[in-house]
């Protein structure tokens, strides 16, 4: 056993999570950092540029998700095995997980030929449509090393190699800030220029990750002879993988479908609307970096059988996680309209992105609890409940409460739309947890 698989046996509870949390978090962010920068650079093309990749914006973080489907799925069975001391399973479940992330990225490309009625599907205008097809073209190709790039970034961390994960995001993202001015500027490519410099990032972020397994520096051995197709392999991956692919799905989903709302109110609205999600995305993905490393941590303490640790943990989580929401929340209020400037010099523009990023931070803090909940349930085989809540905060609640809230209060009601789901989310969630402590074999599968 190395010692990153020590430490989340038998290392202090907080310093575990701290170490497996805090690298994710930084890695993440910085992925979250670099569309902010990419979308900062493109709203100096004008309002119609920053509404085309408003539009592309649900489109690239949905695909992409797949590679989440599998590397979460994967990495948190993979943490299960090593706690239950199964190598030759987990190094199984590794080379399977891996081959078909990329057998996903392959199939991806089949969406090329549909891409402009879907994005006009998704609220683009006549004037936006050739922009956004410019930007996703490009992308869609740089999903053939994206999607297995964000598999792999899970799975190095099942094995505790928190470091080279985060590593493989910063280098990605520092690279695509340096290179958006000058493909955007220097070399005249506009927002196809955005999309270049970001496929080349991420290609760099897959050659950092790939490279672990190749050269053998892995505790796990990657040996695709190992990969099967079998249902003590897909069906945990599953269990896990969907329900927070889900998550990913529905925000896509929800994006576009507050894009579909926002269209019949002008560009300026789509605009101004997508510089704020662009925000909140980006927030967003500090508390979800903290979950990944909360649920590597449980998973394999949960594969040792170690209750008691995942209990101590479990309860360190929620409350690191809303602290880290208020702090977040509170910051996004106080700074929005400097932070919407930043990306517009349209009056209307600034002063509709201000509301709506207000709007989008009231609850915000609450997504910490809801967070941290979900991947409990799902990795103490809770799986029903954990999916059903995985799609809750921008499914379930968001989709119905988004097009009643246009109907009644118009725009107004598109930016509270989350706001409003964010909190009836908390408050299921949280009867349903105090339901189940009652039950005394926290270990049933539900």
């Amino acid at each position: 056993m190395n010692k990153k698989l020590q430490m989340m046996e038998n290392g202090p509870v907080g310093k575990a999570l701290l170490y497996l949390g805090l690298p994710t978090i930084v890695g993440l962010l910085m992925t979250g950092f670099y569309n902010f920068v990419d979308s900062y650079f493109v709203a100096q093309l004008g309002t119609e540029a920053m509404g085309a990749i408003s539009i592309v914006y649900p489109f690239v973080t949905l695909v992409p998700g797949l590679g989440l489907l599998f590397g979460n799925g994967g990495a948190a069975f993979i943490s299960e095995l090593l706690g239950a001391g199964k190598k030759d399973e987990a190094e199984t479940v590794l080379a399977s997980t891996i081959f078909y992330c990329f057998s996903l990225s392959v199939l991806s490309q089949l969406t090329l030929p549909f891409l402009s009625g879907l994005l006009t599907a998704m609220g683009a205008s006549e004037q936006v449509l050739p922009l956004a097809l410019d930007y996703a073209r490009i992308l869609l190709v740089s999903f053939l090393f994206h999607i297995p790039s964000v598999c792999l970034m899970n799975l190095v961390r099942a094995e505790g190699a928190v470091g080279l994960s985060t590593c493989s995001q910063l280098t990605g993202s520092i690279l695509n800030i340096i290179l958006d001015p000058i493909f955007i500027f220097s070399l005249g490519m506009g927002i196809r220029g955005a999309a270049v410099a970001t496929a080349i990032s991420q290609f760099v972020s897959f050659a950092i990750l790939v490279q672990y397994y190749l050269r053998k520096k892995s505790y796990l051995r990657l040996d695709f002879r190992k990969t099967r197709l079998h249902s003590w392999i897909v069906s945990p991956i599953l269990k896990i993988g969907v329900p927070l692919f889900a998550i990913n799905l529905f925000q896509s989903l929800s994006l576009g479908a507050a894009n579909i709302a926002a269209a019949p109110y002008g560009d300026r609205v789509v605009a101004a609307l997508g510089i704020a999600n662009r925000v909140v995305g980006m927030t967003t993905f500090a508390i979800t970096g903290f979950s990944r490393g909360y649920q590597t941590f449980i998973s394999y303490n949960y594969g040792a059988g170690y209750w008691q640790r995942i209990r101590e943990a479990t309860k360190k989580a929620y409350l690191w996680g809303l602290g880290g929401g208020a702090v977040i929340s509170l910051g996004q209020i106080l700074l929005a309209e400097p932070i919407v400037r930043a990306f517009s010099q349209d009056g209307a523009v600034i002063s509709i992105g201000v509301q709506a990023l207000i709007a989008a931070s009231v609850l915000f803090f609450t997504y910490g609890f809801q967070a941290m909940a979900t991947v409990y349930l799902l990795c103490i085989k809770y799986n029903r409940a954990g999916f059903l809540f995985s799609i809750g905060r921008q499914g379930l609640m968001y989709l119905p409460v988004l097009f009643l809230f246009e109907r009644i209060w118009n725009t107004t009601g598109i930016y509270y739309a989350q706001a409003a789901a964010d909190g009836l989310t908390t408050l299921v969630m949280i009867g349903f947890l105090l339901a189940i402590s009652k039950i005394r074999n926290p270990g049933k599968v539900n």
